[in-house]
């Protein structure tokens, strides 16, 4: 798998805010209507200039400042710089997982069965060198404590474990329900998000949608399914993961264009928070989702080309449009390797064949 000809540093400096039509720093202004900021100069000539924003009220920052005290600015620089990219063999990398010795899997869950789909590797300066292939179809996966891989597979409702020497046995079963997302916290709990048979959506009063809390044993030890006033807390929980606190982050989608929200819970049921922002888009298609060391949570919003950094209260702190701003383009899944670098899992874009691998930095304020 070769590197990309597109890698290229993109930017060396990140400040606390940046005009959303010009990219300067000089932030003067805010619009209350479509809530994006702005300096003078693209307020006067754009911002005013639109026949869709002619009514809309653009206010001072200063005066935002002195009437809110917790005013939370967000950056729309998220990525620092690029450091490499690589071209796959594959139509979509739908998840990845790297270890603390650098190791990288990686994997495509589609229908085409003429694909490996599973693959443990190591990113090389201008290669990826695979190291083993495996043609088998999953859904998610996650790493405990030994380096194992546990992994959801396609064709039943178990969760399976690889070895580090390759070897595959069953260490779980969601009985009949059908089991979805699968992560592992710093405790070496197994954390899985399951569903009743049938069609997955729309979830109705009668559907399952738990997420299960399993020991290092694989015995049950909480479910998450009802917040405190009895509400659903999940329709169908795709990705999960979790901070330093053992706060459950749900990536929750609503229907099978994975439009959805980040569900926030503590291990008592009780929600912190939901996040669907929608301020700077009419949809939002959570896909890939990673913690940072201060737990700042990031997630890449796929129909965007975006990447949100929330806070552990539900507060957005950067949002960027990747593919406008580095040309990475449907971004799908994500990852922090062991020096700190952010690892992007993207699906093929228009006129491409094969899905990328991008590895990033992401400012510092971020993580």
């Amino acid at each position: 798998m070769a590197t990309s000809s597109k890698s290229t540093s993109i930017r060396k400096a990140q400040v606390p805010v940046s005009c959303y039509f010009c990219k300067g720093q000089d932030i003067k202004w805010k619009c209350e209507d479509c809530n994006v900021r702005m300096c003078k100069s693209c307020k006067v000539t754009i911002h005013q200039g639109l026949p869709s924003t002619q009514d809309h009220e653009a206010v001072s920052i200063q005066d935002i400042s002195k009437s809110s005290p917790g005013f939370q600015a967000v950056t729309s620089v998220v990525v620092s710089s690029v450091f490499n990219s690589y071209t796959t063999t594959l139509p979509g990398i739908h998840s990845l997982l790297c270890s603390d010795d650098d190791l990288l899997y990686f994997q495509y869950g589609g229908t085409k069965s003429d694909y490996q789909h599973f693959f443990k590797g190591k990113l090389l300066k201008s290669s990826i060198k695979i190291l083993q292939t495996f043609k088998i179809r999953i859904y998610d996966m996650a790493m405990n404590q030994d380096g194992e891989i546990l992994f959801q597979d396609y064709d039943n409702n178990k969760i399976q474990m690889l070895s580090p020497t390759g070897e595959i046995k069953s260490v779980l079963e969601t009985s009949q329900m059908m089991a979805l997302a699968v992560h592992i916290n710093k405790e070496n709990e197994v954390i899985v998000g399951i569903r009743e048979p049938g069609a997955a959506f729309p979830a109705t009063n009668f559907s399952v949608r738990q997420v299960i809390i399993f020991g290092g044993d694989y015995q049950r030890k909480g479910t998450l399914e009802f917040d405190k006033k009895g509400n659903k807390l999940f329709s169908y929980a795709a990705r999960i993961r979790t901070d330093s606190k053992n706060v459950v982050y749900v990536i929750d989608h609503f229907d099978s264009d994975k439009n959805g929200r980040i569900v926030a819970v503590d291990r008592n049921c009780r929600l912190k928070f939901i996040y669907d922002e929608h301020t700077y888009s009419e949809t939002f298609q959570p896909s890939g989702i990673t913690i940072t060391p201060s737990d700042n949570i990031v997630v890449a919003d796929y129909q965007n080309d975006a990447l949100h950094v929330i806070n552990s209260n539900g507060e957005l702190l950067g949002l960027q449009f990747i593919f406008k701003d580095l040309n990475i383009n449907d971004a799908y899944s994500l990852c922090f390797d062991a020096e700190g670098y952010l690892i992007i899992g993207c699906c093929a874009g228009e006129n491409e064949d094969f899905g990328k691998i991008w590895v990033v930095k992401i400012v510092d304020s971020l993580v």
